[in-house]
């Protein structure tokens, strides 16, 4: 399965499994699905009452994306998972509150400054945006440099500095989590 989460110096399916118990969410709201490694493991964590709606552009986005057809069959027995098209840039509109927002879509600084400026008033409070990347050694990833990409990491530093609950967990590709505050 593609994911840009298989690597190993973090479990990230286990790690996403272990926010989800934690925090016992009724919504989870994943952007970008690719081949649904994160979703799975979501829907696998969850109750059957946790709400879970999963975005991606599909064949609109210019890269690896999705297939939609795979993914709803591979989903068809979660019963609480829908599969919509969805833009990013549009869909702090319409979401709602979430406990869990999960954002993997080719991630840069920007799209962390979007998250930040857009989707984070509108989290519940005790809330988690989880981003795939973060680290420094991703921000050197291949495409973010080929495209002169903003790099996550020093747009993450100065939101800790300013007091935003973040924490960045492994090298690469990492996983940043920012929790909204209670």
């Amino acid at each position: 399965m593609r994911t840009s989460y298989n690597k190993k110096d973090i479990t990230y399916g286990e790690f996403v499994k272990l926010i989800v118990q934690i925090t016992n969410p009724s919504k989870i709201v994943e952007i970008g699905i690719l081949d649904g490694y994160s979703l799975e493991s979501f829907a696998n964590a969850a109750t059957k009452t946790t709400e879970i709606i999963a975005y991606d552009l599909f064949d609109k986005f210019d890269g690896n994306h999705s297939n939609e057809e795979i993914l709803l069959q591979k989903f068809n027995g979660f019963d609480n998972v829908k599969i919509l098209h969805g833009d990013f840039y549009n869909l702090h509109n319409s979401i709602g509150d979430a406990d869990i927002i999960h954002i993997d879509i080719a991630n840069n600084g920007d799209v962390f400054e979007y998250a930040i400026n857009n989707y984070y008033p509108k989290m519940k409070k005790g809330g988690i945006i989880i981003f795939e990347g973060g680290s420094e050694d991703r921000d050197e990833v291949e495409w973010m440099n080929k495209y002169k990409k903003t790099k996550m990491n020093p747009a993450i530093q100065k939101y800790i500095a300013d007091g935003y609950n973040i924490k960045i967990y492994g090298s690469f590709p990492s996983i940043t989590v920012i929790k909204k505050q209670l």
